[in-house]
């Protein structure tokens, strides 16, 4: 009775199969990711109240930036676009911090802000965040 468990555990390990419903894959490019972080001041503003957007970010020089672009969305909305930082003048391989204000809209609303990274990349690393304005 003791060595119940055991044997359970030995038939249920060797009993799995390998999964073979996984799809095959092919490579595409690089598998790195640019350093990069995004945030706010304030995630619960009040309406009318100015917030931070922090955008941090490395420009590699093993896969140079082409742009930081700040956008924002309303609600159910499309995004807009805040700010565009070129990424091709800024220095390499530091950490560079850029801050955008924002005015919060009227109460109730969900602002959803995306930091859209594009490099020599087939496609771009996005980072986001959100406030809920009371």
């Amino acid at each position: 009775m003791k060595y119940t468990i055991f044997i359970l555990l030995g038939i249920l390990f060797f009993s799995c199969d390998e999964n073979d419903v996984m799809p095959a894959y092919e490579k595409k490019g690089t598998a790195t990711a640019t350093v990069a972080e995004l945030s706010v001041s304030n995630d619960e503003p009040e309406p009318g109240e100015t917030i931070t957007v922090t955008l941090m970010y490395v420009n590699p020089t093993s896969d140079p930036l082409e742009s930081v672009v700040l956008k924002a969305k309303i609600g159910s909305g499309d995004y807009t676009t805040l700010q565009t930082f070129d990424g091709q003048s800024s220095e390499k391989d530091v950490e560079i911090i850029e801050e955008v204000e924002y005015l919060a809209p009227g109460p109730g609303v969900e602002v959803t802000f995306d930091m859209v990274i594009t490099s020599q990349k087939e496609y771009p690393q996005i980072k986001r965040t959100s406030i809920e304005v009371q």
